[in-house]
C-alpha cells in the first residue's frame, strides 16, 4: 500500500513538472529572456564605444599620437568588444583600428549619421564625434553577414550577444522606437 501511494505521489509530481516544462517551452519566456540579455549586452557595448571615443579626444590632441600607449590601450578595449574606431581628417581616412573589413577611404557625409549601417560584411551601430576637421567614428559590430557561408565563415550575431545562429535580423519593419528587430 505504501509503495502504491509513493508511486502515485511520484507520478503526480512528474506530471505537474512535465506540464510546467511544456508551458515554459511553448511560451515567450525564453524569447523575453534572450531579448533582455541582448539589450543588456548591447547597452554595455554602446557605453564602452562611447567611452573609447571620449578617451580618444585627448589622445588626438597630441602631436604624434599614433602608436602611443594610450591609443593602443583604447584600441585593445575596442577590439575586445568588437568595436572599430576610424579617424577621418579632412574627410579622408587616416587611421583605423580594425582591418577585418573595408570602410570608405573618403568620408560619405550621410553614412555614419545613420545609427545602423551595413559595411562589407556586417551590420554596425555607429557613434561619431567631430572636432574641427576631424571625425572619430565608432562602429559596434552587431551581426556578420557574408555572401556565402561554410564551416569556417558563418553569419550571425557576435558571441557576446548569446544568440543562436538561426536568429533572424530585420530592420525593414522598424518603428521609430527601435533600430532593428531580432
Amino acid at each position: 500500500m505504501r509503495r502504491i501511494l509513493l508511486l502515485l505521489l511520484v507520478t503526480t509530481i512528474l506530471v505537474i513538472l512535465a506540464s510546467v516544462a511544456g508551458k515554459l517551452y511553448f511560451s515567450d519566456s525564453e524569447y523575453h529572456f534572450r531579448a533582455k540579455v541582448f539589450n543588456r549586452v548591447l547597452a554595455e557595448k554602446q557605453a564602452i564605444m562611447e567611452q573609447c571615443l571620449e578617451e580618444m579626444k585627448p589622445v588626438l590632441a597630441k602631436e604624434d599620437h599614433h602608436g602611443s600607449n594610450s591609443e593602443n590601450n583604447i584600441f585593445l578595449v575596442a577590439e575586445e568588444n568588437n568595436i572599430t574606431i576610424l579617424e577621418y581628417i579632412d574627410n579622408k581616412l587616416i587611421y583605423w583600428s580594425d582591418n577585418g573589413f573595408d570602410v570608405p577611404y573618403y568620408l560619405i557625409d550621410t553614412l555614419y549619421k545613420k545609427r545602423l549601417v551595413f559595411l562589407q560584411n556586417g551590420w554596425f551601430l555607429t557613434k561619431t564625434i567631430e572636432a574641427g576637421n576631424e571625425m572619430l567614428v565608432g562602429l559596434l559590430r552587431i551581426r556578420t553577414e557574408h555572401g556565402f557561408t561554410n564551416d569556417i565563415i558563418k553569419d550571425g550575431f557576435g558571441k557576446d550577444f548569446r544568440l543562436s545562429e538561426n536568429v533572424g535580423f530585420s530592420f525593414e519593419k522598424v518603428t521609430r522606437n527601435f533600430i532593428f528587430l531580432i
